[in-house]
């Protein structure tokens, strides 16, 4: 009797611990996979304000290059007095 006891205590222990080892991996691949998850989620902010400060940059460069630019826009998007 006492052999069968210790019997079932040890394939009992042997099950949990496999049922631990198994729980415990994947919790890691779980947290791993929401780090991974976090950080690709940064990236793409990352990316995005970069395409936005290039495009700006781009923007900001064509307007500063154009010497009639001014002109344009102020006949093309102001009023003039006879308009009124």
């Amino acid at each position: 009797m006492i052999w069968l006891l210790t019997v079932l205590r040890t394939k009992l222990g042997r099950a949990l611990a496999g049922v631990g080892a198994i729980l415990a991996a994947l919790g890691l691949a779980y947290l791993k996979g929401r780090s991974q998850a976090r950080t690709d989620a940064e990236n793409e902010q990352v990316r995005r304000r970069i395409d936005a400060m290039k495009t700006a940059k781009d923007v900001r460069d064509e307007v500063e290059s154009d010497d009639f630019f001014v002109d344009r826009a102020r006949r093309n998007w102001v009023r003039s007095d006879d308009e009124r």
